[in-house]
């Protein structure tokens, strides 16, 4: 019998005389418990079919024994997975409905039945699944029918109730969370049904349910029980996210305890728990970076995970520990909203441009997991009917998303063919099953949209190619990348740039130099009755390998400016690791108003330098520029706009470092107009200003600083070079010039 149909009819027919039936003995549960576990450990197949002959022979003796079925069932089991594609599982399933009609009121073979159920094939992934799955006849339904039998004979049934949450939260269509949750909850309501697996069943249902404070309060039983530690605490890092903020102040005490769990349970990981923590990472890494993490030792690999986490906390900008506990949000969103359906997923081959290869999540879930939720979020109405007979046109919905970054929009559409589940990535808007005027209603949100619909027969091919191609690449940054980009309700307009110059504590020294709308600090300062307006920067700085080499996240409070300002700079400092680094900075007012730069590049000069390097070029005017004391008795200017008038004079900076004790650098300063177009292929180079000074090494730094007069210049975009030469080597920094009409 491969249902629960015959069975239930033996029960029916012997329900008058359940009552007086006997209950299955504590004894008798042991016994079975050894036997299984005994069986498990052994890979002996020819012992195994021996124990099970001689049990065929009591069996055939004592037909009428329960035991004698229960024991030949769990063997039929054990020799299936020994024995794959022998009819074993068929002979256990057997078994255990004979038990079950002797003794119906005994939860061991309904029990028993569930894992043979659960151990079948797979009908829901073949052909006709759906239809399976419609029936109840799938491989999670019939189990779970079989372990909700158990339980209601014995809702204490230990064995039972794991085995029903497990289907629980495996099955993806009708799940029995609720019932599995109740039957958890009144097994674990006092102390004395605290089972460390139980516990932990319990909380991932509570998780699942959208009851993350008793999942926490559940996980955390476990845990002080002392098995499963390892697992309790992991469960813990993944679901302390989810009972409240994670962000700022108020979510620092979640961040600390989430990466606190986090960390424990990876020092007391046993091999099952270590695969749970690489799969957690599998979404938002590729397979190289999942071989090094598995070739790590114990303490290599905590040190790697926090290396892991802290680079993205700081890339983003972020507080320590928050993009680990924004991955386990994420990840809870992921499991409520994208997961697959139970149906073997299949590619169309050469069609398909992104095979996911994932088989939890559809494409919108891998996206949502690397990026989180988009910007813009559009659920297109469908256009025709769902059902086809061509199963290529057909199609259960379409939706695009857009993400709005520092360094460009990103967007990504997505098709559901297969399953009205399993949404597919697809590079242009084409290939969406929406009508034309719902996708024209909102085309202005979606770049490149508008221009495909307005497109006329001459340039709707190229229009249409172009848009692809963008398509594809926000496909590739979607894929292969993961951000957590900082988003404001109001962006902040401005400017900034980094600039290496200085040393401090041996280490170059970076100045930021920012420049923010003054109406927005006005507006802030009027309902401030100090003056001053508090600006929070940040900023992070990278190696060539993507490691964190040093951070700021400080706050400097802004004077209010006047009414005829436009913009208000301010400066801060950081010193950083020599080299070549990447950069990003962020600028806020306050939680909904700011702004993140992208990503840029910077070289970090070294002050020990055994030959010669040269720091940036610093740049303004002396008593109006932001000041910086390189000594006591010197100081450098520093402009954040770089625009200036005909007439003013410039202070220029820059230190070469390398240079022998006794020789002197050649520092050459030119001031070169930018030509464009004929201008530039008729004009040549037209240099304004030009001085050349040799300047004696009196240590490990030479400084540089001269002012440079620019008269009567012309209006326009001009070049600053400055050309260090010493020891034989030649180095030249460059920073752009406007001059404006005065």
């Amino acid at each position: 019998m491969r249902t629960l149909g015959v069975a239930a009819l033996a029960i029916a027919a012997l329900a008058g005389h359940a009552g007086a039936a006997r209950a299955q003995a504590p004894a008798e549960r042991v016994a079975l418990t050894r036997l299984r576990d005994s069986i498990s450990f052994s890979h002996d197949t020819t012992a195994i079919l021996r124990l099970e002959r001689v049990m065929i022979e009591r069996a055939r003796a004592e037909r009428d024994d329960p035991m004698h079925h229960l024991r030949l069932g769990l063997i039929a089991l054990r020799l299936s997975e020994l024995r794959p594609g022998m009819p074993h599982l068929d002979d256990a399933l057997g078994e255990f409905e004979w038990a079950a009609e002797l003794r119906p009121e005994w939860p061991w073979p309904w029990y028993g039945i569930g894992l043979a159920e659960s151990r079948g094939t797979d009908r829901a992934a073949g052909f006709a699944g759906g239809l399976y799955t419609m029936l109840g006849l799938d491989r999670d339904r019939l189990a779970g029918s079989a372990f909700v039998r158990a339980l209601e004979v014995d809702p204490t049934f230990a064995n039972g109730l794991l085995e029903f949450a497990r289907i629980a939260l495996a099955q993806r269509i009708d799940a029995p969370v609720q019932p599995a949750l109740e039957a958890l909850r009144r097994a674990t309501s006092s102390p004395v049904g605290w089972d460390p697996a139980l516990l932990l069943a319990r909380g991932r249902l509570e998780r699942l349910g959208g009851d993350p404070d008793s999942a926490v309060l559940a996980f955390r039983r476990a845990q002080l029980l002392g098995r499963d530690n390892g697992l309790a605490w992991l469960e813990l890092a993944r679901t302390i996210p989810l009972t409240g903020p994670i962000s700022g102040d108020s979510g620092l005490l979640r961040r600390q305890q989430t990466w606190h769990a986090y960390r424990t349970g990876l020092r007391l990981a046993d091999a099952s728990v270590l695969a749970g923590y690489r799969r957690d990472l599998e979404p938002i890494t590729d397979p190289g970076v999942l071989a090094q993490f598995e070739r790590l030792s114990d303490s290599a690999r905590v040190d790697w995970l926090e290396r892991f986490w802290t680079d993205r906390d700081a890339l983003e900008l972020r507080e320590p520990g928050a993009r680990i506990a924004e991955h386990y949000r994420r990840w809870n969103l992921a499991v409520q909203s994208f997961r697959l359906p139970p149906f073997r997923r299949r590619y169309r081959w050469g069609i398909e441009v992104y095979l996911s290869g994932d088989t939890e999540f559809d494409d919108r879930g891998v996206v949502l997991l690397r990026h989180g939720e988009p910007t813009v979020r559009i659920e297109w109405p469908k256009a025709r009917q769902a059902v086809r007979l061509n199963p290529l046109t057909k199609s259960y919905g379409s939706e695009s998303w857009r993400y709005d970054r520092p360094d460009g929009t990103m967007t990504l559409h997505f098709i559901a063919r297969e399953d009205p589940q399993d949404y597919r990535l697809v590079p242009t808007p084409a290939e969406l099953d929406v009508a034309g005027d719902q996708l024209a209603l909102r085309a202005h949100e979606l770049p490149g949209l508008a221009r495909m619909l307005r497109a006329g027969d001459a340039s709707i091919g190229w229009v249409s190619e172009d848009v692809r191609r963008n398509g594809l690449a926000s496909m590739a940054i979607a894929t292969r990348s993961d951000s957590w980009e900082r988003g404001y309700r109001d962006v902040l307009s401005g400017r900034a740039q980094w600039l290496a110059a200085g040393v401090r504590d041996g280490k170059p020294l970076v100045h930021i130099v920012y420049a923010i709308d003054a109406d927005a600090v006005r507006a802030r300062g009027s309902a401030d009755s100090t003056g001053q307006v508090p600006a929070r920067i940040r900023a992070s700085f990278f190696d060539r390998n993507g490691r964190a080499v040093a951070t700021l996240d400080t706050v400097q409070y802004l004077g209010v400016p006047s009414d005829r300002a436009r913009l208000v700079a301010a400066r801060a400092e950081v010193p950083v690791a020599p080299g070549a680094l990447r950069v990003r900075v962020g600028v806020e007012l306050d939680p909904e108003l700011g702004m993140v730069f992208p990503v840029d590049s910077l070289i970090a000069p070294r002050p020990d330098a055994p030959r010669l390097q040269v720091s940036a070029v610093l740049l303004g005017q002396a008593g109006r520029s932001l000041p910086w004391s390189v000594t006591r008795a010197d100081t450098a200017w520093l402009d954040a706009g770089g625009v200036y008038a005909a007439g003013d004079t410039l202070t220029v900076y820059t230190e070469a470092y390398g240079v022998p004790a006794g020789e002197g650098a050649t520092f050459t300063v030119a001031l070169t107009r930018r030509r464009s177009g004929l201008a530039r292929l008729f004009g040549g180079r037209s240099t304004a200003v030009a001085l050349t000074e040799t300047v004696p090494t009196a240590g490990a730094v030479t400084p540089f600083r001269r002012t440079l007069a620019l008269g009567d210049l012309e209006p326009g975009d001009y070049a600053l070079e400055v050309t260090v030469e010493a020891d034989g080597r030649t180095i030249e920094r460059r920073r752009g010039v406007v001059i404006r009409e005065k």
